[in-house]
């Protein structure tokens, strides 16, 4: 089946976050992204090229009627890639399923305002790795439905739930006793601080780190040392430091047995 040039124009409009919000549909595009989460997410739209139908059967049939065969100039106007995919999903975004609440007994993952959507997809795709399977964002956070976030999770959405809420709320309701961990230029070397198994990491903003009022909760401050204390870069990119970070607290836990 054709796509008609309202569904086009609609599913064009996906790009802006504030339609993804509206209509309640988010895009993944391209062979990767759409074979990760096809069967995970509600299909609204299936459109690709008729190359890629020929190519792909199985896949095809599993959209059935969802199935939309588009030309490349079509695809040029829905996509967000330079060049355009010859395959993209359109699924309904799905409801939460956690809630805004840290656990005591585990260890927790919070961002702060990271606006990139290559950032976030790769923390989130770093989290997945490490065994987490719930992040919980600022409001302010890049939108997890944003195509290039989607596009650098490789999958690791249909495992890790991106939970958006209040974090002054949400670290307000942590008993005084659990360890919140914040990396700032201030903190202990975290390669030789006494670390927890249990509590909450917070990673800040790529330019500006965590914001003074999320800054108020951290009782445990961290710094990931560079190798070369006089000669290094200005700082690490937010999803390098948290994959370092993740990985500390994860070698604790099998050392410790957990």
């Amino acid at each position: 089946m054709e796509i008609s040039k309202t569904k086009l124009s609609l599913y064009a409009s996906l790009r802006m976050p504030k339609h993804r919000r509206r209509l309640g549909l988010f895009v993944a595009e391209g062979d990767k992204s759409v074979a990760d989460t096809l069967g995970f997410f509600k299909l609204e739209a299936l459109m690709a090229t008729p190359r890629w139908i020929a190519g792909n059967p199985g896949l095809s049939r599993q959209a059935g009627e969802r199935l939309y065969e588009c030309r490349e100039q079509d695809m040029r106007k829905l996509s967000t890639m330079t060049t355009p995919p010859d395959v993209m999903a359109v699924y309904r975004i799905p409801e939460p399923k956690a809630e805004p609440r840290i656990p005591r007994d585990s260890l927790s993952l919070v961002i702060d305002t990271v606006q990139d959507p290559g950032n976030l997809g790769t923390i989130i795709r770093t989290a997945d790795w490490f065994g987490f399977k719930v992040i919980y964002a600022s409001r302010e956070t890049v939108d997890v439905y944003n195509p290039k976030c989607i596009q650098s999770c490789m999958g690791s959405m249909t495992r890790v739930e991106v939970v958006y809420c209040d974090l002054v709320e949400l670290l307000s309701s942590c008993p005084p006793s659990l360890p919140v961990y914040g990396l700032q230029l201030d903190g202990k070397d975290i390669f030789g601080a006494a670390l927890s198994p249990v509590g909450v990491i917070i990673m800040g903003n790529e330019g500006k780190g965590i914001s003074a009022e999320v800054r108020d909760f951290v009782n445990s401050p961290l710094l990931i040392p560079p190798y070369d204390a006089v000669s290094h870069g200005e700082s690490l990119n937010v999803a390098s430091a948290t994959a370092i970070t993740l990985a500390v607290f994860r070698n604790l836990n099998v050392m410790k047995g957990k």
